[in-house]
């Protein structure tokens, strides 16, 4: 009798094992915790601070700084809206460590985040009028600010001090475990129109993050199980983009907490970041998978200056995941012979979560998830359990194709029908009462022998005339007035057997990649960008930049014929005057920070060893870089402007500690007139 019985115990243990691990990987069930308490001592992030070696923070030191917030909320007027169930907050952190333990004190008390793309004072001020108040930034290592300064009516103190507090919340906050509860609202950061709020509840969370769990194995023991419940040291997540929206959300922050996988505290926004972080922690022995985005992966080096990524993530790199856009086939190409790693893309949106995935390297074709359906007619529609409503078809704005299925040796088919994506289906515009196709306009352009990849928008300031962002190689691009001008010429010319002279466009701009933002999205304050010339004519024509560090800053730029500062400098021969130049050093130089103290915080002193080399003309094509550096006299401002034709200007802006209260004295800041609107050229 008891020979029969053995089986059903060992049967009924591994039932209350799984049902334990699943508890612990459960953002309903709040399996963060149960991960504390089950290995306190297991590292749960790693923290990075500049100029020092990762360190180690165990869950139980995790789990001490979500107490801590409970506390400053605890700690709340007795009458604020904040500290009610169900309250809504508005939550904005520039790390994620800061962003974790700020949402997980919010879940344990029933409460909702608010995400905001973006922390610009008007997108905080209008979700503030619809919240119960907005959090306080976290410190560096993830604890509140201390609670001695004023609270401001959206619930936000003023003081900045971090206090180290471990203790616990003053009431225990049994939350009833709800699948069907709101856990957070998203915004989105589209391109044009105002920014949509999207609810997530925990089941549509908890749905996603189980089909990356069965996809791509994080936690796994020897034996390939899953063991979130115990102590992790093979794997690290390493971030390049935000947590502020869905993708990074889920991948970089949700899935390793729930998976008892550490994090790191703040995500690696430059290639030397991120090989110093894979070199440090491949070091200690772990792996690590990175979460990444097409606007990241476009700037790891190239191969003549790769070797150091490449080199610190040789079998280092488990998997790299991307998303925001589709990844170009060369840059998925570059991403895993730099990485060592296969790069795994994930098609979506906020609305939808997850729909395919794909790897490059082994198909250009996308495959749905797992518990996603898909229809092609009579429009492209998802159906999947990450929808608001699971059982209705979401209609997406792109248009798909499906891929016939190919079939194996034994005669079968793929299980999985595969599809190819073809552009969205909804960017028709009017022009001058006529419907122009921006896809068609790109599509065409795009076969064009010089263009890798091209964006056509309307310019409603501008009659509504068509703006188009030009993608080409370095060694296509034009460097003056004239090769702009033969350029544009070519191109419009192309588009003329096609499309009437309102669809051709007239504003252009050539850049060597897209002004993406973290989430690999066209945004519009890279458009802003990108045609703020034509509006002000103090400035050059922004075409991107590239960065290595806070401390360091490379502007592309043009010179526009519309340079306000080019009347009277001279009639033979226009020419940008050199006090123009070093105001243009100087404003980039204002946007730098070396351990979070930039030129601002000090008095502008002198300009050291100035060099002027080369004219600088109309349409020429130059880059300006800058450089903050700390020496003995304070802080100083290298810089040099450079074009094909060489160096143009170089030298030091220097500046020092505050002596008085009087105005900046700086000969950069002559007084201006305002600038005369002049007309735009055709090919502007």
């Amino acid at each position: 009798m008891s020979d029969a019985r053995q089986p059903a115990s060992r049967a009924t243990a591994r039932s209350t094992e799984q049902d334990a691990a699943q508890r612990a990987t459960s953002l309903i069930h709040q399996g963060w915790r149960q991960l504390a308490r089950l290995a306190p001592a297991a590292p749960a992030c790693w923290l990075a601070s500049p100029g020092q070696p990762l360190r180690p923070l165990s869950r139980a030191e995790l789990m001490a700084r979500v107490d801590a917030w409970h506390q400053w909320l605890d700690n709340l007027p007795a009458a604020h809206a904040g500290r009610r169930p169900a309250a809504r907050w508005v939550l904005f952190q520039p790390t994620t460590l800061g962003a974790c333990v700020q949402l997980l004190a919010l879940w344990e008390r029933g409460m909702l985040a608010v995400l905001p793309g973006d922390d610009r004072p008007e997108t905080l001020a209008r979700l503030a009028e619809s919240s119960d108040g907005k959090l306080p930034e976290t410190s560096a290592a993830g604890w509140p600010p201390e609670q001695s300064g004023a609270l401001s009516s959206t619930g936000t103190l003023s003081s900045t001090d971090s206090v180290g507090s471990t203790a616990a919340p003053n009431t225990p906050f049994e939350i009833t475990p709800d699948g069907g509860r709101l856990a957070l609202e998203l915004c989105t950061s589209g391109s044009t129109g105002e920014p949509l709020r999207i609810a997530k509840r925990f089941d549509q969370l908890e749905a996603e993050l189980a089909v990356h769990r069965a996809l791509w194995p994080l936690a796994t023991d020897a034996s390939g199980t899953d063991s979130a419940s115990e102590p992790s040291t093979g794997a690290v997540s390493l971030s390049q983009v935000s947590h502020q929206h869905i993708y990074g959300l889920l991948v970089s922050l949700l899935r390793p907490l729930s998976e008892g996988v550490p994090f790191l505290s703040e995500a690696c926004h430059y290639p030397e970041q991120l090989a110093a972080a894979i070199a440090q922690l491949s070091g200690l022995g772990h792996r690590c998978q990175l979460v990444s985005s097409p606007a990241q992966l476009a700037r790891l080096p190239q191969a003549s200056d790769g070797s150091r990524v490449a080199g610190q993530a040789q079998a280092q790199v488990l998997r790299v995941f991307s998303s925001g856009a589709p990844l170009p086939a060369e840059a998925a190409r570059h991403a895993e012979n730099c990485l060592q790693a296969p790069v795994i893309e994930i098609y979506g949106s906020t609305e939808t979560g997850g729909i395919a995935h794909r790897r490059q390297h082994e198909t250009s074709d996308w495959t749905p998830l797992p518990e996603v359906e898909i229809r092609f007619s009579p429009a492209f529609a998802v159906r999947s359990p990450f929808l608001e409503q699971p059982d209705q078809w979401w209609q997406q704005a792109d248009n798909a194709a499906p891929v016939a299925a190919e079939t194996s040796s034994q005669g079968e088919q793929q299980a999985a029908p595969r599809f190819q994506l073809l552009g969205r289906s909804d960017r028709l515009v009017k022009l001058a009462g006529k419907r122009v196709s921006l896809s068609a306009v790109e599509r065409c352009l795009s076969a064009q022998a010089e263009v890798l990849e091209v964006r056509c928008l309307p310019m409603p300031t501008r009659d509504h005339r068509l703006g188009a962002v030009v993608v080409m190689d370095e060694s296509a691009l034009p460097q003056d007035h004239a090769s702009r001008r033969d350029l544009i010429a070519r191109l419009r010319r192309a588009l003329m057997p096609g499309f009437e002279r309102i669809a051709l466009p007239r504003y252009w701009r050539f850049v060597t990649r897209l002004p993406l933002n973290a989430q690999g999205k066209f945004t519009a304050d890279s458009v802003a960008r990108l045609f703020a010339d034509l509006d002000d004519h103090r400035l050059p024509r922004w075409l991107g930049e590239t960065s290595s560090g806070p401390q360091q800053l490379t502007l592309e730029a043009e010179v526009p014929d519309s340079l306000c500062y080019l009347e009277g400098h001279f009639a033979d021969q226009p020419l940008v005057p050199g006090v123009v130049m070093l105001k243009w050093a100087r404003d980039l130089g204002r946007r730098l920070r070396l351990a979070g103290v930039g030129v601002q915080e000090s008095r502008f002193q002198r300009l050291e060893r100035i060099k002027f080399s080369n004219l600088l003309l109309p349409g020429m094509r130059f880059t300006l870089a800058a450089t903050l550096v700390a020496d003995s006299h304070g802080l100083r401002v290298d810089f040099r402007l450079e074009s094909r034709a060489g160096l143009h200007a170089s030298g030091r802006l220097r500046y020092g500690a505050e002596t008085d209260s009087a105005a900046d004295s700086s000969p950069l800041s002559p007084p201006l007139s305002s600038p005369q609107t002049t007309p735009t050229p055709e090919a502007s």
